[in-house]
């Protein structure tokens, strides 16, 4: 059994260093198995299809993340517990950038991965997000922060790719956590804590003004 956990995880190892330099769709079963000189139905014992190793690989993205989003759900959410959380996940994806350029460099393949299973927990994972952004014991500013914050620890280097290359990811990490810090530590905006509680100055969003509210003053 340990021999084929480890044969497994040498044609992943293999498979994903293929699939980020070539492309998934270029790349061929018959190449990972060239280079762990394998058979090709050698590979099929493991991995039934070319898109079973992918979708083995994009399981690995989601197992870098398993213990820090286990330790948040684990008590109430506040944005110092949200930083620590963004934190250890940027320094799981900081150790592990081989797995960020394979999703960066195959976004169409991934797209595509169809796994009943794996939806679940997709969805399953999207509705504890929503519960978390709709908690009525954060603000809405403070909500606001926690998903501006998220969107760059997590899409801001998938848009800013051509700037990530092999020898500055710590740099590039270092710098998403000096804009999270300033997101989530900047002073929240006094109709951001009132709205709550539906007191407070109108926003202009909801019609008001600041020559209207003089007026009515």
């Amino acid at each position: 059994m340990g021999r084929d956990r480890g044969t497994r995880e040498r044609i992943l190892d293999v498979a994903l260093e293929l699939f980020t330099e070539e492309g998934y769709d270029r790349a061929s079963l018959r190449e990972v198995a060239e280079h762990l000189g394998v058979t090709k139905a050698a590979l099929y014992y493991h991995f039934p299809s070319k898109a079973d190793i992918l979708f083995a690989l994009h399981l690995r993205m989601h197992a870098l993340i398993d213990e820090p989003l286990q330790q948040l759900r684990a008590r109430p959410v506040t944005l110092e517990r949200w930083e620590t959380f963004l934190s250890a996940c940027m320094e799981k994806l900081e150790g592990n950038t081989a797995l960020f350029l394979l999703h960066r460099n195959n976004q169409a393949a991934f797209s595509v991965l169809h796994n009943e299973a794996h939806r679940h927990a997709h969805t399953e994972l999207e509705e504890w997000a929503n519960k978390l952004f709709s908690d009525p014991s954060l603000s809405p500013g403070e909500r606001l922060k926690m998903a501006a914050s998220f969107a760059v620890a997590f899409l801001t280097p998938m848009l800013a790719a051509p700037l990530i290359s092999p020898g500055n990811e710590a740099d590039m990490a270092t710098a998403l956590r000096q804009i999270i810090r300033g997101v989530l530590r900047t002073p929240a905006e006094d109709g951001a804590k009132t709205t709550r509680n539906g007191s407070g100055p109108r926003s202009r969003a909801a019609g008001g003004s600041p020559a209207r509210d003089r007026a009515e003053n």
